[in-house]
């Protein structure tokens, strides 16, 4: 779940219903309330609806519980900000741009999958590569990793370049896991990641803490060997793992 877009619900809605009068609803306003079936006063509703929409640049018809509302914002917003305001800075990096692609290619990789490509940069530079991305039409395949259901154990190289870095630890986990699924024995997985650096504009989503403690906790937890741990480019970590 989209814990900043859950929040920013539960606060104006709280803010909507804090009169005494509204004592009791206000205690019980959680994950399952059903938005539209709340008191609302065509003001109240008006005042409600534009702050939600004024902060993530989205129109939502807020109907159902906070939980179904909060899906529908985040995959709109993810889609209008991954598909559209996001753009690669792949010349940007010294480890994970364009030496990661010519590393990759010289071990002439059977199968490679590109786990959150964007536009896909890499199509063009390493041979055998599919790239999955749900927010971007330049992806091979618009799923989630955890919708990429192919056979275990199907590709020798793994790049997730900033895709496996949102949320909780379970979403981190998750989708970390399922891409170590999918290596082949002896397959390498690289990742850039973002410390926890929270920008302006945006993305509205958590961004997970990675750091070495945490990726020496994944390499045991997970069966690999830590190769690679550097500080790239723009303040981001590059690591990369070897299956056992």
């Amino acid at each position: 779940m989209n814990n900043k877009i859950f929040n920013l619900l539960i606060e104006n809605l709280q803010d909507s219903f804090k009169l005494k009068k509204y004592s009791d609803l206000f205690s019980t306003i959680d994950k399952n309330t059903e938005i539209d079936k709340l008191p609302w006063t065509p003001a109240k509703y008006s005042k409600f609806k534009s702050k939600i929409e004024d902060t993530l640049h989205l129109n939502c018809n807020f109907v159902g519980t906070v939980n179904d509302v909060c899906h529908e914002l985040d995959t709109k917003y993810l889609l209008r900000f991954f598909g559209e305001v996001w753009q690669p800075r792949t010349d940007d990096y010294n480890f994970t741009g364009w030496e990661l692609a010519a590393d990759i290619s010289r071990q002439n990789p059977q199968s490679v999958l590109d786990v959150g490509c964007g536009y896909h940069p890499f199509k063009t530079k390493i041979p055998n590569i599919i790239g999955i991305d749900p927010y971007n039409q330049a992806a091979d395949y618009m799923v989630d990793i955890l919708e990429y259901k192919v056979e275990l154990e199907s590709h020798d190289h793994i790049i997730a370049l900033g895709s496996i870095n949102f949320n909780s630890e379970e979403d981190i986990r998750a989708r970390f896991s399922h891409c170590v699924d999918l290596l082949k024995p002896s397959g390498k997985f690289h990742l850039r990641a973002n410390p926890g650096i929270s920008h302006k504009t945006g993305p509205w989503v958590d961004i997970f803490p990675w750091d070495f403690e945490i990726v020496k906790r994944f390499e045991t937890d997970y069966n690999l060997h830590l190769d690679t741990f550097k500080k790239d480019s723009n303040n981001r970590l590059f690591f990369s793992f070897t299956k056992l």
